[in-house]
């Protein structure tokens, strides 16, 4: 991605990828912050809640562009390779971090996520509900019409939900419901606006801006007069969810509007290694900290941000370029196969 393309397919996969840069680029500075306790309730607010629902969004984009599940065994092979790309690096980091009791970790992991990469399975949660909902489509379809099959579609994907929010209502902690509760909101939007991308199409570009600025302005102005990571009661996630959901429709038009450039074209280069800049970038976010607690609006604080950014996105680099030269780290750490990444040194869209 990082020549310059002419056509519609590869201009709109530029975009995707330099929102994917974005949004890894917040992550990392989020976690500079909270790593070293710097958080704050504007700037880490803000990012806060952009960061993982762009990330989730920008997945179910790309599911939205898919190709359709139409057989059991489409459904199959395709559940396959999402289960060897998400859940692979997310068992394989477990047992990486915890040689000494793998086992007993796996499972503690699996009954609370976030002490693991939740991102992963969570994505992998997420993507089986859609695939199961276009498989009983799909079925119905070829029994009767294309209405009922969407019908099919949406009594299965909504009956899917509706466990996972009993699951939370009950207090399972099985594969943590709540996370997945909590994003699929963002999954099914981003889902929605890849299957009807030709519609979004027909936006005019000066209300795309319009809508850009309204939505940047108004979380800014959420995150100046409110607590945004407050969410003791529904009305509070909800005001929580609606600033994300603005944060995410505000950057993601920016992106698409960003001049075709050296600035689209970096961010474009770092959505091609999301995952790999993931994985690994938190585990050098406090490398600098001696052990003292900075003050963002400072200047010394500031220059520690900066300072420990630079040193932790430079270590993460390198250990990326060493990694990816060898094809099973490459497969263990990242769930990335040479031929995906042939397929897109081609052109080819790995996602269709």
């Amino acid at each position: 991605m990082g020549e310059k393309t002419t056509g519609r397919r590869n201009m709109r996969s530029q975009t995707i990828d330099a929102i994917k840069g974005a949004a890894i680029l917040l992550v990392m500075a989020g976690h500079v912050l909270v790593w070293n306790h710097m958080e704050d309730g504007y700037v880490y607010d803000v990012i806060k809640v952009i960061q993982m629902p762009l990330f989730i969004m920008v997945s179910g984009y790309l599911c939205g562009l898919g190709r359709r599940v139409e057989s059991l065994t489409d459904y199959g092979k395709i559940l396959a390779k999402r289960a060897l790309a998400y859940l692979t690096p997310f068992f394989f980091w477990i047992v990486l971090l915890h040689p000494r009791a793998p086992f007993s970790s796996v499972v503690e992991t699996l009954f609370d996520l976030d002490n693991g990469l939740w991102f992963l399975m969570t994505l992998f949660l997420l993507t089986v509900m859609v695939y199961t909902a276009q498989l009983a489509q799909s079925a119905v379809r070829k029994r009767t019409n294309d209405r009922a099959g969407k019908a099919a579609f949406w009594i299965v994907y909504l009956g899917l939900a509706a466990f996972v929010v009993l699951e939370t209502l009950l207090g399972w902690e099985f594969l943590s419901p709540g996370l997945t509760r909590l994003y699929l909101p963002f999954y099914l939007t981003g889902y929605l606006a890849g299957e009807y991308r030709e519609w979004l199409r027909k936006i005019p570009a000066f209300l795309e801006k319009l809508l850009c600025a309204a939505a940047l302005l108004g979380l800014i102005g959420m995150a100046v007069l409110f607590d945004l990571q407050d969410v003791s009661t529904l009305f509070l996630l909800g005001r929580q969810l609606a600033a994300s959901f603005l944060g995410c429709l505000g950057v993601s038009l920016l992106v698409k509007f960003c001049r075709d450039g050296r600035v689209k074209r970096g961010l474009a280069f770092l959505g091609g290694y999301t995952l790999e800049i993931y994985v690994l970038h938190f585990h050098f976010a406090t490398i600098l900290n001696p052990g003292k607690t900075y003050e963002l609006y400072t200047w010394e604080g500031f220059g520690f941000a900066v300072a420990s950014f630079f040193v932790m996105s430079l270590i993460t680099a390198v250990i990326i370029i060493v990694t990816k030269k060898f094809w099973l780290l490459d497969f263990l750490l990242y769930g990335k196969f040479r031929k995906r990444r042939a397929e897109k040194a081609s052109g080819k869209d790995p996602e269709q």
